[in-house]
């Protein structure tokens, strides 16, 4: 299954607490995939060991590599981010650059850029990779139009990690760039949240409600069955 197929996807975070009780009921929930990554103490360590938790589970395991430092081998598929609207130059393509000199030769599967559109300023994310969050429909249009049409990149993410984003941007976004392959991320708190953004892109993320509300996070899955 390649993540164009993908509708639901958990993102976890190696360096968050998750028991054997909880992992077991996200891996028979019926998500499409778990996107592993996190911005805070995250190393190949606690990278490895969650992966090994959830090796041979029958559901397709992503690496989101923001740390060139977690790399590790063994996922199905690896996903690049660039932050196209970072304040940073590193974080658009310095990082991803060092990944490739570090660990190009390690990857056996498919890896894909991604273009990130950060839009909460209190996010984690936000701070990290200075993103220039205040932007109008138009601006955010045009970063996703700039990372699609002229970067080339198949994949696009609308970040707005640790709250729930303009129902209206995300459906601008849509329109914009019909044939790339839309991900959102944030607020995503249960069966309605779920639904109601589901409805403008290809594939929801959800994250932080799996550590705040489990079942509510069990709940999203529903919502695009």
């Amino acid at each position: 299954m390649d993540f164009q197929s993908w509708r639901h996807v958990f993102k976890l975070d190696p360096n968050k607490p998750l028991d054997d009780s909880a992992l077991a009921a996200l891996i028979r929930s019926g998500t499409d995939a778990f996107l592993i990554g996190g911005t805070d103490g995250v190393d190949a360590e606690n990278t490895f060991a969650l992966y090994t938790r959830l090796e041979g589970c029958g559901i397709p395991l992503a690496l989101e590599m923001s740390h060139p430092e977690q790399v590790i081998r063994g996922f199905d598929h690896y996903f690049i981010p660039t932050v196209l609207n970072a304040g940073t130059v590193d974080w658009v393509i310095g990082h991803q650059t060092r990944a490739f000199e570090r660990y190009g030769h390690l990857f056996h599967a498919d890896v894909t850029g991604q273009g990130y559109i950060v839009l909460n300023p209190d996010a984690k994310v936000a701070h990290v990779t200075e993103a220039k969050t205040d932007l109008s429909i138009e601006t955010a249009i045009a970063y996703a139009e700039t990372g699609h049409r002229l970067f080339r990149l198949p994949s696009l993410y609308v970040e707005y990690s640790g709250t729930f984003g303009s129902v209206e941007l995300v459906q601008e976004v849509r329109l914009a760039v019909p044939d790339a392959h839309l991900f959102y991320g944030g607020g995503i708190t249960g069966y309605e949240s779920a639904r109601v953004m589901a409805e403008h892109v290809n594939t929801i993320v959800v994250g932080n409600v799996i550590y705040d509300n489990f079942e509510g996070a069990l709940a999203t899955v529903a919502a695009l069955r």
